[in-house]
């Protein structure tokens, strides 16, 4: 049987979008990593046939994507810079950030730099789930935190907390995409056959 590994930004438990996909691509064995480490390893020891992830993970581990996953003509997806204290440009490098894992860890202050359009590289907190970075803000351990922009509102509306939101030219975020290890073919008819409602689950609503 095919397999497929796959590590996404969303706000779903890993087992639950495991499910939905794996029902989407029978004949495709399915895995979904919560954390960014276990992904990596599992790519090392025991290599799928193929990994769907955000384009920078898969540039972090040095593979090519095979197919790119696309929203609104778009290869990348905005996020936000969201804190509970007023924001200006010019405070951004002194701030600490949280994020959700897109690359190596000793490889994210610099990534968040390059989100932020900053040459220093900040003090950065890695979380695995989106509702992780409300806590960094509820109990300020971080200043602000990077969010894609499609769960803002969903992001709101769980706190009662004020925000300060920026969007920022240049955090842009490439959306997930597919790198073949092996078996093509069989995996990418049915990568291409996912339904709309697990492609936006993956942020996305086409591949290219």
């Amino acid at each position: 049987m095919a397999t497929l590994y796959v590590y996404a930004v969303t706000p779903l438990r890993a087992r639950a979008l495991e499910q939905k996909i794996e029902e989407s691509m029978p004949g495709v064995d399915v895995t979904v990593f919560g954390k960014l480490s276990d992904f990596k390893a599992a790519l090392e020891s025991t290599p799928p046939d193929a990994a769907l992830s955000p384009k920078p993970v898969l540039a972090s581990l040095n593979r090519t994507a095979d197919i790119q996953g696309m929203k609104a003509g778009s290869d990348a997806e905005q996020y936000l810079l969201v804190s509970t204290r007023a924001l200006t440009k010019e405070m951004l490098s002194g701030l600490r950030y949280g994020i959700v894992d897109l690359v190596e860890r000793k490889s994210l202050p610099k990534f968040v730099a390059g989100l932020l359009g900053v040459s220093a590289a900040p003090e950065v907190q890695r979380v695995t789930k989106i509702e992780d970075l409300l806590q960094l803000l509820q109990f300020q351990t971080a200043d602000a935190v990077l969010l894609p922009e499609r769960f803002r509102s969903d992001f709101e509306s769980r706190s009662k907390m004020t925000f300060t939101i920026l969007s920022l030219s240049t955090a842009k975020v490439g959306l997930v995409a597919v790198t073949f290890l092996s078996e093509r073919q069989t995996v990418e008819s049915a990568i291409r056959r996912l339904p709309k409602h697990v492609l936006a689950d993956l942020g996305v609503d086409e591949w290219k």
